[in-house]
């Protein structure tokens, strides 16, 4: 069990040092790219001629995968996660969680559903924030009109993910709603 729980928080590890350097190598490239849309919009017959919104969008695309760190933290805090703060730097302080039968065996089968998330807390948070990353990225698809992806499903996305990271918090609550 012990070998899982650790395989599971160097998966969560790699994720949460992955996802800042995404958030900057396409934040950075929908930056340029939007500056190119603007200066495009005044040529005649360009591609965006009859949906001059996309610069627009791609520039709310790059800033948001260039704040992606305070967007996390901000939705998080308004989700209910109890104070998580997200950060671009990845874990400065790792310690992988021991697992001890007797605390992650609660007393009541709802305890130790609550102490099994809280052991895979990192890989949770660390899964929520790619989800919600690639809500993002989805939602730009979306707007410039690639696959068949719709902007509510974007949305969808992204609150899934934000609920994926919050997993703890929301298991917590199910597990007090359901034992009173």
């Amino acid at each position: 069990m012990q070998g899982f729980i650790n395989f599971a928080d160097d998966i969560g590890y790699c994720i949460s040092v992955l996802v800042p350097l995404v958030c900057y190598l396409f934040g950075g490239g929908f930056l340029l790219a939007s500056f190119w849309g603007f200066w495009q919009l005044g040529r005649p017959g360009n591609k965006h001629q009859f949906r001059p919104w996309v610069p627009a969008v791609t520039l709310f695309v790059a800033a948001a995968l260039l704040s992606f760190d305070r967007m996390l933290t901000l939705a998080t805090n308004t989700f209910g996660g109890g104070g998580v703060t997200v950060s671009v730097t990845g874990l400065t302080s790792y310690t992988a969680p021991t697992v001890d039968g007797a605390t992650l065996l609660g007393a009541s089968p709802q305890e130790t559903l609550v102490n099994i998330i809280k052991t895979f807390n990192i890989f949770f948070e660390s899964y929520g924030a790619l989800i919600v990353l690639l809500g993002v990225m989805a939602l730009k698809a979306a707007n410039d009109g690639n696959g068949r992806t719709h902007p509510r499903a974007c949305a969808i996305m992204m609150f899934f993910g934000l609920c994926v990271m919050n997993a703890q918090t929301i298991a917590t609550e199910v597990v007090a709603y359901w034992t009173t």
